[in-house]
């Protein structure tokens, strides 16, 4: 004759099932606190790449964009938006106001959305970040992780001595994927051919030579 009763678990099985269960639940709200902070603390889409001389974000309001100059004390903000965005709202024409009004200066390199940086503006960015005086940089778009992204990568590779894949692996694109949506910005960062290696690149014309960047 067989039993239709169900044994509870025993208590040690009781115990590492609550066990399990608050490991679980802690390690989902460690991520959490992880995933909100590093996406909105303190501002949306803010990272810091090197303390004291290159951070990004997307734009910041009038009020944000005020804390942050005080905050970091920076000097120069590179603004990755095309002007055709500045039709939309006042933000540009507030943006210049607080940067003055704190000390700062914004530097235009317009781009368009999923575009990197030409030669010329490129060069513009290395003269002014060359310049001790200009630091630190804020390079922000509009959701601070696409084109600023492109912004990093250049400034890990110049000034961090990061080769392409790890300049790739360590810029912060929030989710978004470069290589398969972005791909222009994405070639851009593993290609860009830093200027202390440009002595030893290969000619034009050698199969190894670098890609150009887009």
């Amino acid at each position: 004759m067989t039993s239709d009763t169900v044994k509870a678990p025993s208590a040690t099985t009781q115990r590492a099932i609550r066990w399990v269960l608050g490991v679980g639940l802690l390690c989902a709200a460690t991520f959490g606190i992880y995933w909100y902070v590093n996406t909105y603390w303190p501002y949306w889409h803010f990272r810091t790449v090197e303390k004291g001389k290159f951070y990004r974000s997307s734009q910041l309001g009038e009020k944000e964009l005020g804390e942050a100059i005080e905050r970091y004390g920076l000097k120069t903000i590179f603004n990755l938006r095309d002007v055709s965005e500045r039709t939309h709202g006042t933000w540009y024409e507030t943006e210049v106001r607080v940067a003055k009004a704190h000390g700062a200066r914004v530097v235009d390199i317009p781009l368009k959305a999923g575009t990197p940086p030409s030669p010329e503006q490129i060069a513009m960015m290395l003269e002014i970040m060359d310049d001790e005086a200009n630091l630190p940089v804020l390079a922000h778009c509009y959701h601070g992780s696409i084109r600023s992204a492109a912004a990093e990568g250049l400034f890990r590779r110049e000034y961090m001595n990061e080769n392409g894949a790890e300049a790739f692996d360590g810029v912060e694109t929030w989710g978004r994927d470069l290589d398969e949506d972005y791909p222009l910005i994405a070639n851009f960062i593993k290609d860009y051919v830093a200027r202390r290696d440009r002595a030893k690149a290969p000619k034009a014309g050698d199969p190894l030579d670098p890609k150009p960047a887009k």
